[in-house]
């Protein structure tokens, strides 16, 4: 009989949960070329400096605004073998936080015409997710439990409603939407949709 007492099962559970982003991540980049390697230092930082002053006009504060990236490399050409400079490449990767996701389409676009070469990342994510988090979390733990009161009745046993061990399997977060895109020339719509939170539950129960 202690045995019996003693025996348990493990379920796995999964709540989700839909929610409106509110917060957009660009990442931009402005790639500059020329032989001579001030040259494209001075073309780059001209040019970050046009987009950065295009998205301040347009409301998106300087402490939103951060490089990512920032890389120099010559390029070369093979001739037969041979290993000849052409030119350095700058690339500065900037990552933008916008906060109004209306704003993100013209935005974009802004940036574009200042002077941005690639658009190489947008991602819409929710600012605040841990009500929405809650809410699958609660939905996960009741698919937990109807998942063992299956198993309990498919093995023709009793189930103890109370658990012996719960577990989070997974992080708060919403499942990021994301557009990629590379040398926009014009930015396309942006259509934010709708996430999905999601939560993971491991339950012991135990049964006689």
């Amino acid at each position: 009989m202690r045995e019996q007492l003693n025996q348990t099962m493990v379920v796995g559970g999964t709540g989700m949960v839909s929610g409106k982003p509110d917060l957009v991540s660009i990442q931009l980049g402005i790639t500059t070329h020329a032989a001579q390697l001030s040259d494209a230092l001075t073309d780059n930082s001209d040019r970050s400096q046009s987009v950065i002053d295009q998205l301040t006009a347009l409301g998106v504060s300087r402490e939103d605004i951060q490089t990512s990236l920032f890389n120099v490399s010559p390029q070369y050409d093979y001739i037969d073998g041979q290993q000849h400079f052409r030119e350095y490449e700058v690339h500065h990767q900037l990552k933008v936080t916008v906060r109004d996701i209306q704003d993100v389409g013209e935005i974009i676009d802004a940036a574009v015409r200042a002077g941005a070469t690639e658009v190489s990342s947008i991602q819409f994510s929710i600012d605040n997710s841990s009500e929405l988090y809650e809410e699958a979390l609660t939905k996960a733990v009741r698919n937990a439990q109807s998942h063992a009161l299956a198993l309990a009745q498919a093995a023709e046993v009793v189930l103890n409603h109370v658990p012996v061990h719960i577990q989070e399997t997974t992080q708060p977060q919403a499942m990021p939407f994301t557009v990629q895109a590379m040398k926009m020339s014009k930015a396309p719509p942006i259509e934010s949709g709708v996430l999905e939170v999601v939560a993971n539950v491991m339950i012991t129960y135990s049964y006689r």
